[in-house]
């Protein structure tokens, strides 16, 4: 994963590859001199474990 940064610092588009961001770049036409591309790290799946048979449902009041 590579974001891309404005030059105030802001977080502008998370792609899979550089090429991915420059595409972004290009697509909305933002100054890529003044940007950086930073690699980022890749998102921890967290995992629900659910003791016995309960099922969840939804209730509408």
């Amino acid at each position: 994963m590579v974001g891309l940064y404005d030059a105030t610092g802001m977080l502008r588009f998370v792609g899979s590859s550089i090429e991915a961001c420059m595409e972004y770049a290009n697509l909305f036409e933002l100054a890529l001199l003044p940007s950086s591309l930073q690699a980022l790290p890749e998102p921890v799946v967290a995992s629900i474990k659910v003791r016995g048979d309960r099922h969840l449902e939804e209730r509408s009041n």
